[in-house]
């Protein structure tokens, strides 16, 4: 066994995400939301946005790098997707990281889906967004967004979806009111302005 085996199964979100994939229903061609928590927590995205064929893969305490990192334990079983919807990078800045380390894990995926699936999956990249927990690296947030928008310039069939602008207030602050009280979980609020904003772009 490899070491990222080793690691992937002592992640506890994974576990945890196993058993979330055999509650849904069986979805062929399904429309893949990968990520962290802030998926993984959505029980309603299928009634939110009257789509059926989404399957929501979102693992807890999940960062992005980690996304990177176990994309082929996690895929092995996902066959023909019309279009993946990402959204990590919370707890990898929360950790300590940087946008540039961001970058490279979301530059990781890309290539990892691009070599699984061909050029014709459409990829939509969601920023990451405003957390009143995450306001004293608010700066590292936004580089971090900026970081991944342009490195998509010379990328082929992805959409960057900016979720990041939407939560913000009219003084372009955090909203606490759109959040549970850990300041980084969202609540129905929240979630609201994300039907919105994919519901434009969901394909």
């Amino acid at each position: 066994m490899t070491t990222e085996e080793i690691q992937f199964y002592k992640h506890e979100g994974l576990p945890q995400l196993a058993e979330n994939l055999k509650a849904q229903p069986s979805i062929n061609q399904p429309i893949v939301f990968y990520g962290s928590s802030s998926f993984r927590l959505w029980k309603t995205v299928r009634e939110d946005l009257g789509n059926a064929a989404i399957l929501n893969m979102g693992f807890g305490g999940s960062t992005l790098e980690a996304c990177a990192l176990y994309f082929d334990q996690l895929f092995k079983d996902v066959e023909s997707p019309q279009s993946v919807f990402i959204y990590a990078g919370d707890n990898d800045l929360g950790g300590g990281q940087k946008a540039e380390d961001i970058l490279f894990s979301f530059e990781s995926i890309y290539r990892q889906l691009r070599f699984k699936y061909g050029e014709d999956l459409p990829i939509f990249y969601m920023s990451i967004k405003p957390s009143p927990s995450k306001d004293n690296i608010m700066h590292e947030i936004e580089k971090s967004n900026f970081l991944v928008k342009e490195a998509m310039h010379v990328l082929t069939n992805i959409t960057y979806v900016d979720i990041f602008t939407p939560m913000l207030d009219e003084n372009g602050k955090s909203r606490p009111d759109l959040f549970e009280d850990d300041m980084l979980h969202m609540l129905p609020e929240g979630y609201a302005i994300w039907t919105e904003v994919l519901k434009k772009v969901l394909i």
